[in-house]
């Protein structure tokens, strides 16, 4: 019959595991020993851990506070707002490694509850992880852990002693025989060859990041980060990978991201910076806008704002500013959104249409007339209407005759309700620039001086028609011949233009 699990061994046993993938990740063979001891722990039986404000549950027994490992466990999985752990049967060794490196990180290495995911890879769909409320805190206990020198009993290469310091969590060693995989034997060589050459370049990375965060030299460690990335993208194996990218986490900090957008925005070294900072996804992207958002120093601010459009993810958090409730933050986003043309923003850019600040609703008439998408020609029909010249001035200037044609008409009667003599000159261009029927009959109407406009806004008219194509250049061609001379003389000249 076999042993019953116990879980205060589980605890003890997984416990130092985190240890060594947290503060020794390259111990190889100590962590392969610790995963062996676990496993035969489990001994083939499914594992559910819950750990809450109330203290560390495993398989439905409460385990007392002070037994070993459980403070380490529970603090680990709490960081991580984890609240429950379960797996139906116990993991393959590399598998169950590589969720300890995942839960070995430190807490906010992941910003996000789906980046904590997505670190699991394959292992993530044959473990269940419950997310803690908001409302849990990581429990902080008092007093000293005593540690003990355990001797590994794996053979093989050492540092400059043959002994592992590990907390005292009792660790329990039955004998587990490991089936080896069968493939022929120089396969296996240049396998386990090529194995070792990785985890040496992991290694040489590791340190290298390590020694450029003590040393506190910024672009020593951008370097570091940007030879992460690189090998992890040359790689074909996703799961090697990923696992270049998780080491990275685990060794840049967000305050290390910050000195990263800040080198991204002046210096010598913006150009790299913004390349590692795009290839560190929406993380990057949030702490750029906070930047943003904060700075005071305009130089500083173009910076951020020139990273910030090449980000290619994360742009969803661009777009959640445009809900700020101040005024100039809510500007720099929706200039972003419109120089991004971030379609998905249109929405959230139609809300600030009536923004009680001049100064936003211009930039957001910029932003929707840049995007330019079907939804976006409804708010900046609105816009059109502003009380504000200078926003009716934007629309106007910024809009698309390609995909704003459906606003011809609205244009053709703003003729009869603008007033103001710029915002006019800017509504004969933009129906230039359209070039339908309905905007090439408004042009004509305002040429021939069936309308009741300047000479100036007839000569502007003159001018767009030339911009409205064949349509226009027939009308051009009458108009050559008018009783006016001026007039005469501009169709003339605009249709020598058009065929020059």
């Amino acid at each position: 019959m076999a042993a019953e699990l116990s879980p205060t061994s589980v605890a003890a046993n997984l416990s130092s595991l985190l240890y060594l993938a947290r503060h020794q990740p390259a111990a190889e063979a100590e962590l392969q020993e610790v995963v062996r001891v676990l496993l035969a722990c489990l001994s083939g039986r499914s594992l559910a851990l819950e750990s809450t404000s109330h203290g560390l549950t495993i398989n439905g027994v409460r385990l007392p506070s002070a037994s070993p490992g459980v403070r380490e466990v529970h603090e680990g999985l709490l960081g991580h707002t984890i609240s429950g752990l379960d797996m139906d049967e116990p993991l393959e060794p590399a598998d169950l490694l590589l969720l300890a490196r995942t839960l070995a990180a430190f807490p906010g290495t992941y910003f996000t509850w789906e980046e904590l995911l997505e670190s699991l890879g394959p292992v993530a769909g044959r473990v269940r992880l419950t997310r803690a409320g908001t409302e849990l805190e990581v429990i902080r206990y008092n007093g000293d852990q005593p540690d003990v020198t355990v001797r590994s009993r794996r053979s093989g290469k050492r540092g400059q002693d043959d002994t592992l310091v590990v907390p005292d969590h009792g660790l329990i060693l039955p004998p587990l025989v490991m089936d080896e995989p069968v493939m022929p034997a120089s396969s296996r060589m240049a396998q386990v060859s090529q194995a070792h050459e990785e985890r040496r370049k992991l290694e040489g990375l590791i340190r290298a990041g390590r020694a450029a965060v003590d040393a506190g030299d910024m672009p020593a460690l951008l370097k570091v980060s940007r030879d992460f990335l690189d090998v992890a993208d040359g790689l074909g194996n996703e799961a090697n990978a990923r696992l270049y990218r998780l080491e990275l986490k685990r060794i840049l900090s967000r305050q290390h991201l910050g000195q990263f957008a800040r080198m991204a925005a002046t210096g010598i070294h913006k150009e790299q910076a913004i390349a590692v900072l795009r290839r560190l996804g929406p993380s990057a992207t949030e702490i750029l806008m906070d930047l943003l958002v904060q700075t005071g120093s305009i130089s500083e601010r173009r910076g951020y704002y020139s990273a910030l459009t090449q980000m290619e993810q994360g742009t969803e958090i661009i777009i959640q500013h445009l809900s700020h409730p101040a005024w100039y933050v809510v500007r720099n986003a929706a200039e972003l959104c419109g120089e991004m043309g971030l379609v998905e923003a249109v929405p959230r850019l139609a809300q600030q249409a009536s923004h009680p600040d001049e100064r936003v609703r211009k930039s957001v008439a910029v932003a929707l007339s840049k995007i330019g998408s079907a939804d976006a020609l409804e708010p900046l029909a609105r816009l059109l209407k502003d009380p504000s010249p200078t926003v009716r001035l934007q629309v106007l200037g910024n809009l698309d005759g390609a995909k704003a044609r459906s606003l011809a008409m609205p244009l053709a009667a703003l003729l009869e309700t603008e007033d103001h003599p710029d915002a006019l000159r800017e509504v004969l261009r933009a129906l230039g620039r359209i070039g339908t029927p309905d905007a090439v009959l408004a042009l004509r109407q305002v040429a021939q001086g069936e309308r009741r406009f300047t000479k100036r806004l007839r000569l502007q008219a003159i001018e767009s028609l030339g911009a409205a194509g064949a349509a226009g250049t027939q009308i051009l061609r009458a108009l050559a011949g008018n009783d006016d001379p001026e007039i005469g003389s501009a169709a003339h000249r605009v249709l020598q233009g058009a065929t020059a």
